[in-house]
């Protein structure tokens, strides 16, 4: 059985990201700058080169890879959250294709800069999602019984 909490959306905040700027890093600073405790994002764009990961379940860590051309921002899509110490935390994938249309694809990693511009859309929401450390995994997963 799933768990779920209800909540509502309190306002919209969208923003514009340059060439040079690393895109976790900006969405860290725009959540920390606009006090967002919880959140949905999305956002488009393009950048130089992808830093993406893969959590590996049997290892319990994360597989990073690198693609190192210039590459189109076909869909990225997360969550904006708190940890135990109400820092915020970005949870995102995002999904990338080169001029051929091949696509690459996981879990966003610090080292993926602007090329041209990042369109970012956040719904920010009623009242706070925590992460908390999930035992068995070794992640920071969704704690929605708070």
């Amino acid at each position: 059985m799933p768990t779920i909490k209800k909540t509502q959306t309190d306002r919209v905040i969208v923003a514009r990201l340059f060439p040079g700027d690393d895109i976790l890093e900006s969405l860290e600073q725009i959540a920390a700058d606009y006090d967002i405790q919880a959140g949905i994002l999305n956002l488009i764009g393009a950048i130089e080169g992808a830093h993406l990961g893969y959590f590996n379940v049997k290892k319990k860590e994360y597989m990073d890879f690198e693609v190192d051309e210039d590459l189109e921002v076909v869909s990225c899509m997360g969550n904006i959250s708190r940890n135990e110490e109400n820092a915020p935390i970005v949870h995102a994938h995002m999904v990338v294709a080169d001029e051929s249309g091949r696509c690459y694809g996981g879990h966003l990693m610090k080292g993926c800069t602007v090329s041209v511009t990042i369109e970012i859309f956040i719904n920010v929401l009623v009242g706070t999602l925590t992460r908390t450390e999930d035992e068995s995994t070794g992640l920071h997963l969704l704690n929605l019984e708070h």
